[in-house]
């Protein structure tokens, strides 16, 4: 591979050295990656077959939660094979080509899951606010067009971000220092005039997580404010509990999401082992906490796996 990136067009490959502050912890560190994979793997895919096969389980919320759980296990396979490789065989090279398509892959599934939450918070929303509304508006073909809609906005909004990349000038020595083919580490590669890229980055925030984050607060401002109308505390009680588990998963999802920022305004110059962090938190800790929190903290789920359990 060429590390001494002459200027010119998009390189043949990449080389990924994100984990390289990692020497002679690489077999432990690499099994616990696996063991925790293995475990995304087996609680988002049991999440996924149980909404899918126990039709009692076939309500919006259930439906969004197994569209989540798809998401997850897909963000977390986008990454974590590679970064086994990594530790296993020292392979840090990565075909350009397969580098913008992970890129592309790992920001749509991230759109996906911003978009879904924002869904749930909706439906939270119909059920606390509109509780007697709620089968006639989230019914399956409002869920269809919102999953179609939200799948299409996301993979037609982010694919100007791998062809754009492709088509960059290339200045620096062809080494991105993290783990997987971030954005900006890529971008640090290139030269020239980047105004488009900032223009884009602008409207891409505004239209999906911008929005995403509008709906969101929308819902849980008038969520809140019919609870406080309720005189009972235990109304109250069991208004919020409906929405609790969605709250903790959004409120993990904003500190994971917000966690580059810090370590921007921080670290302007971070160490490989502080990059690591965010990384480990969206594509190993978010998708394993996922299926488990609700799993314990939704009573209709833990009913259906009892069913699974013992059929």
């Amino acid at each position: 591979m060429n590390y001494t990136q002459p200027p010119g067009p998009f390189p043949s490959e990449f080389l990924l050295i994100g984990l390289s502050w990692i020497q002679n912890q690489r077999l432990g560190v690499s099994f616990l990656f696996l063991v925790m994979y293995m475990m995304v793997i087996l609680g988002n895919c049991t999440m996924i077959i149980l909404i899918w096969t126990d039709h009692r389980l076939h309500e919006p919320m259930h439906v969004y939660i197994a569209l989540l759980s798809l998401v997850d296990l897909s963000l977390s396979t986008a990454v974590v094979p590679k970064l086994l490789v990594i530790l296993w065989f020292d392979s840090n090279g990565i075909n350009s080509y397969a580098c913008v398509t992970q890129m592309y892959f790992i920001y749509t599934m991230s759109g996906l899951e911003s978009s879904l939450f924002a869904l749930m918070a909706l439906d939270r929303y119909i059920a606390v606010c509109h509780p007697l509304r709620h089968s006639t508006i989230m019914t399956p073909s409002f869920i269809s067009k919102t999953v179609i809609f939200v799948v299409i906005q996301c993979a037609i909004v982010i694919l100007p971000l791998p062809i754009m990349t492709a088509n960059l000038t290339f200045c620096k020595a062809n080494i991105v220092f993290h783990s997987y083919c971030e954005f900006i580490e890529v971008i640090k590669l290139t030269c020239g005039d980047l105004t488009h890229f900032v223009v884009y980055m602008v409207l891409l925030v505004c239209l999906i997580p911008g929005m995403d984050n509008v709906l969101v607060v929308f819902s849980y401002v008038n969520i809140f404010r019919v609870v406080h109308m309720l005189k009972s505390p235990e109304a109250r009680w069991k208004t919020l509990n409906t929405c609790s588990a969605h709250a903790i998963l959004l409120s993990l999802y904003y500190i994971s999401s917000i966690q580059p920022l810090f370590i921007f305004l921080y670290y302007p110059n971070p160490p490989l082992n502080i990059k690591f962090l965010p990384l480990i938190t969206s594509f190993l800790v978010l998708p394993l906490i996922n299926p488990i929190v609700y799993g314990i903290k939704t009573k209709e789920i833990q009913e259906g796996l009892k069913r699974l359990y013992w059929k």
